[in-house]
């Protein structure tokens, strides 16, 4: 397979030639009704089906099987900024995502994506909505989907906010209160793309996580809401005590910041009262929170840190999480915010590179098995292994078998 970052530098020259003709002014188009969920929407550009078609189909270039996309990016797209009501440690707040329709009167299903871990304000979805793998996923729309891709709490309206970084309440909340807040919005007479009830749902690491979160929750509390037809999970932290066990017992984790961004976003909402340094060692705990203040990069954070887990962590924490008695809280946090198998009744695959070492295949491994265990079948849930791929390079291939396979299901 070749590198991601080939790919990325394809997928750049591809989509700046696309973007030079994009209509990118901004205004507002509040509409005056008192909605629940939907507070206003920021017109940010659109796409023309001939842009649409050229990004789409160019990645042939790198996997022919998408060739199919050529025949059905048919509709210009407009993409917007929306801005919605939902709560957060029971206060009510404001949140925001993009919302990507088509501008052909019809009928469409929902494809909503999670994205990854992010630090930076400025790269949240409707901040950096031109981004490629944004654009690219803003194009999906083009064949027949409203396309809808949440910021998160802590990033564009809510920016004011830390951002609780997997915190699964406030994750799916956050996630489903956009949904409604689409539907609303899409009711005004003015919007001609009409969503149905049919949603596909799809996220990659952070996101993997809050997809199967999201997908748990609608079915077991919100399938009369949503239709959901069919899930992608993808490279997901999905158990937080088997990502602490797996990182703690490294000598060397690539990407530190995962973990100081977990424990300070625990402290910072309450979840943990331990100071940071009863888990890191200085000089690194102390300098943790002002790391995290949406203007530091992932590579930033890393840089003010180290990857040699015997000087990052504690020795008490490092060996002692599971028996010590100091660190029951964080324990019990870590199971309550951790994606946990169910009887899955949605069509669903699990998605993996092979030589991920940020969050290892042997945790998508570990969840097939409790699946499995809980008695659900390969027609239901499979996991597909991305061979030689790392966190980064598989995330492209990803996100191409998963709009395919959507486009298959879709009805």
């Amino acid at each position: 397979m070749k590198n991601f970052m080939h790919h990325r530098f394809f997928l750049m020259i591809i989509l700046f030639a696309g973007l030079l003709l994009n209509s990118c002014n901004q205004k507002d188009e509040t509409i005056k009704k008192n909605y629940e969920h939907f507070n206003s929407n920021q017109y940010k550009f659109a796409i023309t089906s001939e842009q649409a078609k050229f990004r789409l189909t160019s990645l042939q270039l790198i996997f022919p099987e998408t060739s199919v996309f050529a025949t059905k990016a048919n509709s210009d797209i407009e993409v917007h900024k929306l801005i919605y009501k939902t709560s957060f440690k029971s206060t009510g707040i404001l949140a925001s995502g993009l919302v990507c329709l088509p501008k052909t009167s019809g009928n469409y299903p929902v494809l909503c994506f999670q994205n990854g871990t992010n630090t930076l304000h400025s790269k949240a979805p409707t901040e950096n909505p031109q981004d490629d793998l944004f654009s690219i996923l803003e194009s999906v729309a083009s064949m027949g989907f409203i396309v809808v891709i949440p910021d998160y709490i802590g990033f564009g309206s809510s920016s004011n906010l830390p951002h609780p970084y997997l915190h699964a309440e406030s994750s799916t909340q956050s996630i489903l209160d956009m949904l409604r807040a689409v539907n609303e919005f899409s009711s005004d007479e003015k919007v001609v793309a009409k969503p149905t009830k049919d949603l596909f749902i799809f996220g990659y690491s952070q996101g993997g996580w809050a997809t199967m979160l999201l997908q748990k929750a609608i079915e077991t509390n919100y399938s009369s809401e949503f239709n959901l037809i069919a899930s992608s999970c993808a490279a997901g932290p999905y158990s937080l005590e088997y990502m602490n066990e797996y990182i703690a017992g490294q000598t060397d984790y690539p990407m530190p910041y995962f973990l100081a961004y977990l424990l300070n976003a625990y402290r910072t909402i309450g979840l943990l009262s331990k100071p940071l340094s009863d888990f890191i060692q200085e000089p690194y705990a102390s300098k943790i929170p002002g790391l995290f203040d949406g203007e530091h990069s992932g590579g930033s954070i890393n840089s003010s840190l180290t990857t040699k887990m015997a000087d990052f962590l504690t020795p008490e924490y490092r060996t002692g999480y599971s028996t010590n008695s100091n660190f029951t809280d964080l324990k019990s946090a870590f199971q309550a915010n951790s994606a946990t198998a169910w009887p899955v009744s949605t069509p669903t695959r699990l998605y993996h590179g092979s030589l991920d070492n940020y969050i290892p295949e042997s945790l998508s491994q570990k969840m097939l098995m409790d699946f499995r265990t809980l008695g659900v079948s390969d027609s239901k849930l499979q996991l597909v292994i991305i061979p030689g791929a790392s966190h980064e390079s598989a995330i492209l291939t990803v996100g191409l078998h998963t709009i395919l396979w959507f486009l298959e299901l879709k009805k």
